[in-house]
C-alpha cells in the first residue's frame, strides 16, 4: 500500500465518521420535532399534561453529544490539540533525559541584507558576533 493510499484511507475514514455525526444529528432533530409535534397537536400542551417528549429529547441528546465529542476527539481539533500536547511532553522528557537541547532563541538563523545588496544567512549568538553560513 502506497503512502497515497494510506492517506486517502485515513481521510475517507474521517469523512465517513463526519457523515455519521451529521446523519445522527438530522435524525435527532426530525424525530424530536415529530415527538414534540405529536405532543402539541394532540392537545397535551393545551391541557397542561406532562411533557413526555422531554425524555426522548434529553436521553437522546446525551447520546448525540457523546457521539459528537467522540468525533471531535478522534478526528477534529481535539485530536490535533492532543497530538500537540503529546509532542510537547515528549520533547520535555527528552530534554530531561539529556537526549537533546531545545534550540534557544538567540541561536536562530536570520536573513540580512549586506552592504553590497546581497542576502546572507546570519547566526545570532549570545555574544552578538556574526558568522556567515558556509
Amino acid at each position: 500500500m502506497t503512502d497515497y493510499d494510506k492517506i486517502r484511507q485515513r481521510i475517507e475514514k474521517r469523512m465517513k465518521k463526519r457523515e455519521e455525526v451529521v446523519q445522527h444529528a438530522v435524525a435527532y432533530v426530525l424525530v424530536n420535532a415529530m415527538m414534540w409535534g405529536i405532543y402539541v397537536f394532540s392537545g397535551g400542551a393545551a391541557e397542561g399534561s406532562f411533557p413526555w417528549p422531554m425524555f426522548v429529547t434529553f436521553g437522546w441528546g446525551i447520546g448525540m453529544v457523546s457521539h459528537y465529542l467522540e468525533y471531535y476527539n478522534k478526528y477534529g481539533m481535539g485530536a490535533e490539540r492532543r497530538e500537540d500536547q503529546i509532542e510537547r511532553e515528549v520533547e520535555r522528557e527528552m530534554e530531561r533525559r539529556g537526549y537533546y537541547e531545545k534550540a534557544k532563541n538567540d541561536d536562530r538563523v536570520r536573513l540580512e541584507l549586506t552592504e553590497d545588496g546581497e542576502i546572507e544567512e546570519v547566526y545570532d549568538e549570545g555574544s552578538g558576533e556574526r558568522k556567515r553560513r558556509e
